[in-house]
């Protein structure tokens, strides 16, 4: 039953609060691997931190007998969960779920801390795509990518089939190892853009040129 007098109570940020069992290791892990930075600490010895990275906040506290639990503890939502995947893959973060697009509209992977805490790390699948970014090992069929720039962007090992890049600035974009059945590309600036290694808008003016009458 919703009380009636806390919904009229504005509520602010909720931080979870991780049990570890040595404080430097985990400050260590979260600042040095994932960015945070410590902005409290209590206690002598030190047995509660803070920590802080933009609007994600994550609260440590010293259980020198923490046994860690098999479900996730936290939900962190990141702006580019594909490049935070390769930090965790690059320093041996052990990852418990592989990084995957989800029937729920998340790309997401579960990670452990060192002590042992399964942090779960998503992104929506429907945020704007940007100049320069790098897909790696996507499904990315039936998507349609409009009005936007991917303008120097790099498509490695994605299935693109019956994609739909709509007014879209495709400038410099590299595309390798990728399924193109069904593509439509349509009111596009594709100077500089590639496929395995093919000057695409050369090829297009070399067959418009072809075309014009003798």
């Amino acid at each position: 039953m919703t009380s009636n007098a806390a919904s009229a109570i504005p509520y602010g940020r909720v931080a979870p609060g991780l049990f570890v069992r040595d404080i430097a290791s985990a400050c260590a892990f979260y600042c040095d691997v994932l960015g945070f930075a410590k902005t409290f600490e209590n206690g002598d010895p030190v047995g509660f931190v803070i920590l802080e990275k933009d609007a994600a906040e994550i609260h440590l506290n010293l259980v020198k007998d923490h046994q860690p639990s098999t479900t996730n503890v936290a939900h962190l939502m990141v702006g580019d969960v594909d490049a935070l995947h390769q930090i965790c893959v690059a320093a041996r973060v052990p990852v418990i779920k592989a990084l995957a697009d989800k029937d729920y509209g998340l790309r997401a992977f579960v990670f452990a801390d060192p002590d042992g805490n399964r942090i779960d790390v998503g992104q929506p699948t429907d945020a704007a795509p940007k100049a320069g970014e790098v897909f790696e090992h996507r499904n990315l069929a039936e998507t349609q990518f409009k009005d936007c720039s991917l303008a120097e962007a790099s498509f490695d090992d994605v299935n693109l089939s019956g994609t739909l890049f709509s007014n879209v600035d495709l400038r410099q974009a590299r595309l390798t190892n990728v399924n193109m059945v069904g593509v439509v590309i349509e009111n596009a600036n594709i100077e500089g853009l590639t496929i395995y290694g093919i000057d695409i808008h050369a090829l297009v003016q070399a067959e418009l040129a072809r075309r014009q009458p003798g």
